[in-house]
């Protein structure tokens, strides 16, 4: 790639519009839902596998981790997001989309669980209870591609509407907001379980893990509606400006 390929880019680049901490502050409402749902897969569900279904922890653990195992998918995510737009958006739909599914993937693996608890105290660790623990793996594998697929979008979308003056204050304050949705994560957790027997255990995590994801979702959307439209045509229409190098797929 030659040097004249950037001055040209830099040249035809429009300001972006500046970015106040009301709208900072929003974004991080996006990162702040997925520290309520890691919260809830990584604490609540783990202790529910263990402590009350009596699943050995290295399986559970194991089979909760597979979101984790995905994470190369960002890669991928990140190219789409660049090179295929939704309805003329390069990040909205994408977060969006990936906001939805994590809802529906969530409560479906809830909903293994059960079945691979009812197994293995039904018939022990035979060849039904070990396709269940797969299929758990497998649900957590999909929940992981969702978490991919709006996440690194939402972290390009915070490259495309900054700079380099206001850049890090925005990812400082959208990544503290993390640390403040595994708070909120923690106290709903404790409050949605208090008082918790054998025979209600079923119905009240079903609630939780229905509602809780719902309004993380609801709240994603609300901090990202609008956001990338007010990024100049010029920077919506083409690959992400955190790139320095073509890619190696591009046409030469």
């Amino acid at each position: 790639m030659e040097t004249s390929d950037f001055s040209v880019a830099d040249a035809k680049q429009t300001d972006l519009p500046i970015i106040n901490l009301f709208t900072m502050v929003r974004l991080g409402l996006f990162q702040m839902g997925l520290g309520i749902l890691s919260l809830l897969t990584l604490g609540v569900l783990n202790q529910v596998l263990i402590s009350e279904l009596r699943i050995p922890g290295t399986i559970a653990a194991g089979a909760l981790a597979m979101y984790q195992f995905v994470a190369p998918a960002r890669i991928w995510f990140g190219q789409l997001s660049d090179s295929k737009p939704i309805r003329g958006y390069h990040r909205t739909g994408y977060i969006w989309t990936g906001l939805v599914l994590q809802v529906v993937c969530l409560f479906v693996a809830v909903q293994v669980v059960w079945q691979l608890g009812a197994s293995a105290a039904a018939v022990g660790w035979t060849l039904p209870t070990i396709g269940w623990v797969g299929l758990l793996a497998l649900m957590f594998a999909l929940y992981g591609c969702c978490i991919s697929a709006g996440a690194t979008p939402f972290t390009a979308l915070l490259v495309d509407v900054s700079d380099e003056d206001n850049r890090s204050k925005l990812v400082g304050i959208v990544w503290s907001m993390l640390m403040v949705g595994i708070v909120v994560g923690a106290v709903i957790g404790e409050t949605m379980l208090e008082g918790l027997t054998p025979q209600t255990l079923q119905p009240v995590i079903n609630r939780l893990f229905l509602v809780v994801p719902i309004a993380v979702m609801i709240i994603g959307i609300l901090a990202t509606a609008g956001i990338e439209k007010n990024i100049p045509a010029f920077d919506r229409d083409r690959p992400s400006r955190v790139a320095m190098t073509k890619s190696p797929w591009a046409k030469r």
